[in-house]
């Protein structure tokens, strides 16, 4: 056999084999099957079973072993163990009478994260990112999370503006910030209480609030709530940066505070005076503008 001769045969081979690995795929009853993603990892085939039973029970809840697979094309034995690991974790539950099985309260907890936030891409997006191309200085929108906010949009790195930049996911302090000055003055009384406590008690230190920052926000209170907006200034980052400012109006939500739009400066670089007349009115007009769309 001659080099040529092996080589399309070995190649020959190597088809055939290949041919019949995608048969068998094909083959597979399974109706969910690994499929590649947008990027190059693949997806986890116990996950996305687990997922379907879960969206078959919120289809059906109260179904049978075999109504559960017959409606996800699952195997029988595949269908039984998700459910009784689903139920370990306290996501599902099984009835006494006919073992059909039902889903739990837990199954609330997965969309606490969610917060009813998709307002965040459909309609701030969109604002922040404009914001931020007009004003040029960087703009945020920070939401709640816990006992401080969160970054959820930002401009940050589209502005040649600030010498500190941060990414989305950032944590923001309630005590010494405009927008947690912002979110602490404008929640209902019961609610600022809660979340002062919380954050006098928190166990991370940049979060930490102290008595000072305490006193020095209850003396700005009632400005902040009088003109609608709060503003901050001293953050220091590094050392040897210049000093920064920010102002913040709050999102409401009936009477909850959903989010803060916030913009960030030098504090030598505009005036009090300037940021009333020019800035702080283009910020609140933006946050009734969001509160109409999510109304």
């Amino acid at each position: 056999m001659t080099v040529e001769t092996r080589s399309r045969a070995v190649s020959a081979a190597r088809r055939s084999s290949a041919g019949g690995m995608s048969v068998a795929a094909k083959s597979t009853p399974t109706a969910i099957r690994t499929k590649k993603t947008g990027s190059s990892a693949e997806t986890v085939n116990s996950v996305v079973r687990s997922f379907a039973v879960l969206n078959a029970l919120n289809a059906n809840n109260g179904s049978s072993v075999a109504q559960i697979a017959a409606a996800t094309h699952l195997p029988r034995a595949t269908t039984y163990r998700i459910l009784e690991t689903l139920r370990s974790l306290g996501y599902v539950q099984r009835g006494d009478d006919n073992g059909a099985f039902f889903l739990t309260a837990a199954v609330l907890h997965l969309s606490k994260g969610f917060g009813g936030q998709s307002w965040v891409d459909e309609h701030a997006k969109p604002l922040v990112a404009q914001l931020g191309r007009e004003l040029v200085w960087p703009v945020s929108l920070n939401v709640p999370r816990r006992a401080a906010l969160i970054m959820r949009l930002a401009s940050d790195f589209d502005s040649p503006m600030i010498e500190t930049r941060f990414h989305t996911g950032a944590l923001v302090p309630l005590l010494n910030t405009a927008s947690g000055y912002a979110y602490l003055a404008f929640s209902e009384p019961k609610t600022r209480d809660e979340l002062i406590a919380a954050c006098m008690t928190e166990t991370t230190e940049m979060l930490c609030g102290t008595p000072a920052q305490l006193t020095a926000f209850h003396a700005a209170m009632p400005a902040i709530r009088a003109k609608g907006y709060a503003y901050y200034s001293g953050y220091s980052y590094t050392k040897g940066l210049k000093r920064s400012a920010a102002i913040a109006v709050p999102v409401m939500h009936g009477v909850e505070v959903v989010g803060c739009l916030s913009m960030r400066f030098f504090a030598t670089a505009l005036t009090r005076k300037a940021l009333e007349d020019k800035f702080v009115p283009i910020f609140i007009d933006a946050a009734r503008g969001l509160e109409a769309k999510i109304a």
